[in-house]
């Protein structure tokens, strides 16, 4: 008895959730800081929150190289098999 078995060898995107998370952390935190500065909110408040922005655009980015990194190993593994 023959069974066809298709196996996908395409790297799964480990770290797709979490910049997915990372991402609506960071839209939301722009929506409120927009808010902030349309009604002239606390200059200090507004400083916090752009600096949250900052970490978290260069933690997502540092997300994405890492999920490079992952799928360039899993493609040196599946050329090597």
């Amino acid at each position: 008895m023959k069974y066809n078995v298709d196996i996908d060898l395409k790297p799964r995107p480990v770290l797709q959730e979490l910049i997915e998370d990372l991402t609506n952390k960071m839209l939301a935190q722009k929506k409120v800081l927009a808010d902030l500065e349309h009604m002239n909110g606390g200059s200090s408040l507004v400083r916090g929150l752009q600096s949250d922005i900052k970490l978290l655009d260069q933690v997502i980015e540092r997300c994405y190289a890492q999920q490079e990194l992952i799928d360039a190993r899993a493609e040196q593994i599946i050329g090597l098999n």
